[in-house]
């Protein structure tokens, strides 16, 4: 595979994670709006505080995220051993906050036991509503598998090669060592 196909693979795969976790933020933001706005007339105040502050640390989480991923991905194209080292470091560490943020959900706090009054069930279910859980669960899997993939990706030789090369001159296609001697 050319250097520029896998370039351009490392480069959609973060900038799609970024737009994930964007989306993520935007979820999570309007979910807490959403809860704010609520009457609550049932659930307790611990639960409350309890998804409050889950709701919030995941905005904050997912938004950080974003602007970190963000700088990352306007100098990816760029061959920067600081760079790599950052994708590799930062990547997976990103995917596992993203993983342990989803298990330690907001849905968690109102779970309920059955044992509950319908009102109570139903006022659990809109504090954090299934348009919130579903698309935040699934942008959060798929963001953190990019990340994972990227920062095994980067292992390989050629690109490793690319963003080592101290003699790289953007205005000639960069060619690898496997592409400048004709192997396999």
């Amino acid at each position: 595979m050319r250097v520029s196909t896998q370039v351009r693979i490392v480069f959609w795969s973060v900038a799609s994670a970024t737009a994930l976790l964007a989306l993520n933020t935007a979820l999570s933001a309007a979910a807490l709006i959403h809860l704010n706005g609520m009457h609550i007339r049932m659930i307790s105040p611990v639960q409350l505080a309890q998804v409050r502050a889950d709701l919030t640390s995941s905005l904050s989480m997912a938004a950080v995220s974003v602007l970190v991923l963000a700088v990352l991905t306007l100098f990816l194209r760029r061959p920067s051993s600081k760079i790599r080292y950052a994708v590799m470091a930062l990547g997976p560490l990103i995917a596992l906050v993203t993983l342990c943020f989803l298990v330690g959900g907001p849905e968690w706090a109102v779970a309920p036991t059955g044992n509950e009054p319908d009102v109570l069930k139903a006022e659990y279910a809109s504090a954090v509503p299934s348009w919130y859980t579903g698309p935040h669960g699934v942008a959060g899997v798929v963001s953190a598998a990019l990340l994972v993939f990227v920062a095994v990706f980067m292992v390989r030789a050629d690109l490793r090669e690319y963003y080592m090369d101290a003699g790289y001159d953007p205005s000639r296609p960069y060619k690898s060592w496997v592409e400048r001697t004709g192997g396999p």
